[in-house]
């Protein structure tokens, strides 16, 4: 019988594939970044995943959140998301947990994760995350949407800056969250839910382009990109 991932094997080995599996990710918000990027870690190999949300799924989710169908609707987020991905690997080791997370909280949730991945669309949740990634001492994989536009990078890395260290500002942040809302197309969070999960396999096998303490910026209908050097000092 043939393995499920004997065609990575052919890529990157058993060994590696073994760490892939091994791993414990952590995904912060099940919504468009959230589905694509645990349906992306699952058919990687990923087996130990925790999904936290405190959210049900609205029909206005459906379009873009592509775990969820409109069946779904009223269903928590996080339970659904966990059997749909269990149905595609049976073997699957995943906690749920239903809660907004908060700097208080968060250090006890992501306790024990590898990685933990930023699928959040607001700041106050993200710097909740930062926080608990500069203590418990994890790397933070952002992420983030706005129109045709992503923004992927990394933090809490071998000792770089968190997120909130390098974008202290956060009242000025959550001030143009509220006033420049748009509107988002399935595409697009695709997009940059598979750059988070990139990130997250160079970091399992601790590539030398990992994208620390840089910021991926592109433009995904006119395939622009460029890549921001933030500080990395101490």
């Amino acid at each position: 019988m043939s393995s499920f991932f004997e065609v990575h094997h052919k890529l990157i080995g058993e060994d590696s594939q073994a760490n892939i599996s091994s791993s414990h990710i952590a995904i912060v918000g099940i919504g468009g970044l959230g589905c694509s990027v645990a349906m992306g870690l699952v058919r990687l190999g990923v087996k130990n995943l925790t999904l936290m949300d405190h959210d049900e799924i609205e029909a206005s989710n459906i379009p873009r959140q592509i775990l969820f169908d409109h069946s779904d609707v009223g269903f928590s987020k996080v339970t659904v998301a966990k059997q749909k991905l269990s149905q595609i690997f049976d073997d699957l080791n995943i906690a749920t947990i239903k809660v907004s997370i908060s700097a208080k909280n968060g250090t006890n949730h992501l306790n024990g994760a590898d990685i933990v991945i930023d699928c959040t669309d607001n700041h106050i949740a993200r710097y909740a995350i930062s926080r608990c990634c500069e203590t418990l001492d994890i790397p933070m994989i952002y992420g983030g949407v706005e129109g045709f536009n992503g923004q992927v990078g990394v933090f809490s890395l071998h000792g770089s800056k968190p997120f909130h260290v390098l974008f202290p500002k956060v009242e000025a942040l959550v001030s143009n969250e509220q006033c420049n809302a748009s509107g988002v197309l399935p595409f697009v969070v695709q997009s940059v839910g598979n750059l988070q999960v990139i990130e997250a396999y160079k970091i399992i096998r601790d590539e030398d382009n990992i994208l620390n303490n840089r910021l991926l910026c592109i433009n995904v209908l006119t395939g622009k990109q460029r890549i921001i050097n933030l500080d990395i000092k101490k």
